[in-house]
């Protein structure tokens, strides 16, 4: 396969981008490289199916064990990360944006009002991240002590999703905001609930 060399000359149209297409053009050459083919190979374990698997996972250990608490975590953890995604889904059809490594490929760049489905123009928001903070979040909401291990695992995959170049800095961040959002909304609706 052909190494990337550099994105398109972009021209801003939002503060964010400076940096966006710094970082992505300093990182997009390295994008083929066997190190970061393996990154991302475990990034996808944040991708939706695993995080619906986990979830699934946590549910049936909790059948097993007829344990309460770990029923609540896995229906937290599925229900933060359905939100995260729908709202990730909401956004990614609102904007299009092409991908670091699409750009590069394409010798395109594209930030407007969404129009297109194709992959290479749904760069924002990462759903990784999205899935992955939420995730995180609803497992330490319920096992403090998983807290901080769970956030740095959110935290690697959307690191993880800027060195492949599949996303910018900014898709992560929001990506992030979004996951957070989810899982607080859930949050919300599990205490309001716990309360009837």
């Amino acid at each position: 396969m052909t190494q990337l060399k550099n994105l398109p000359d972009i021209e801003p149209v939002v503060p964010a981008e400076d940096v966006d297409t710094a970082v992505a053009d300093a990182l997009v050459p390295y994008a083929e490289d066997a190190a970061v083919k393996a990154l991302g190979a475990v990034a996808e374990l944040s991708d939706q199916e695993p995080l619906y698997a986990a979830a699934a996972g946590v549910l049936a250990t909790a059948v097993v064990l007829r344990d309460g608490p770990t029923w609540r975590t896995g229906t937290r953890i599925l229900a933060a990360h359905l939100l995260a995604t729908a709202l990730r889904g909401v956004v990614k059809a609102m904007v299009d944006r092409t991908r670091p490594e699409a750009a590069a490929r394409r010798g395109d760049y594209v930030l407007r009002e969404g129009e297109r489905q194709e992959s290479d123009f749904n760069s924002f928001p990462s759903g990784h991240t999205a899935g992955a903070v939420a995730v995180a979040m609803a497992v330490g909401r319920d096992h403090p002590g998983a807290r901080w291990p769970a956030f740095a695992l959110g935290t690697l995959t959307g690191a993880a999703q800027v060195v492949r170049s599949r996303h910018y800095i900014s898709d992560v961040v929001a990506g992030a905001v979004i996951g957070i959002a989810a899982e607080l909304l859930v949050d919300a609706v599990i205490t309001k609930a716990s309360k009837i």
